[in-house]
C-alpha cells in the first residue's frame, strides 16, 4: 500500500501544480472580465451624461420662450405692445432671436 502512494504522489504533485495554475489563470480572467464591465458601465454613463447635456439644452431653450411667451401673455392694462403697431410681432421676434441666440452659444459649447 505504501509503495502505491510513494509512486503516485509525483503524479498528484502534478496534477496540484496544474490546477494551481488553472486558479491563477481564472482569477486574472475574473479581474480582467470585471475590469471590461467597468469600462463598459463607464461609458454608458458617459454616454448618459450627453444625452442629459442635450436635454437639459433644449429644456433651457424652451424655457425662455414659455417664460417670454407668460409675460407677455398676462392680461395688463398697460402692455407696451398694446399702443403699438408691431408690438406683438416684435415681441415674438424677440423671443426667437433669444431662442435662436441660446441654441447658437449651446450648439458652440458642445451641448447641442
Amino acid at each position: 500500500m505504501h509503495q502505491i502512494c510513494s509512486n503516485n504522489r509525483e503524479y498528484f504533485r502534478d496534477v496540484f501544480g496544474h490546477l494551481a495554475r488553472m486558479n491563477a489563470m481564472l482569477d486574472t480572467l475574473r479581474g480582467t472580465i470585471g475590469t471590461a464591465i467597468e469600462v463598459n458601465l463607464a461609458s454608458v454613463t458617459i454616454e448618459e451624461m450627453e444625452i442629459m447635456k442635450r436635454l437639459a439644452a433644449w429644456a433651457g431653450i424652451f424655457a425662455v420662450a414659455t417664460a417670454c411667451a407668460g409675460v407677455w401673455g398676462m392680461n395688463f392694462k398697460n402692455v407696451p405692445e398694446l399702443s403699438l403697431e408691431w408690438g406683438y410681432p416684435a415681441a415674438i421676434a424677440l423671443i426667437a432671436l433669444a431662442c435662436i441666440f441660446l441654441w447658437w452659444r449651446l450648439r458652440k459649447a458642445g451641448w447641442l
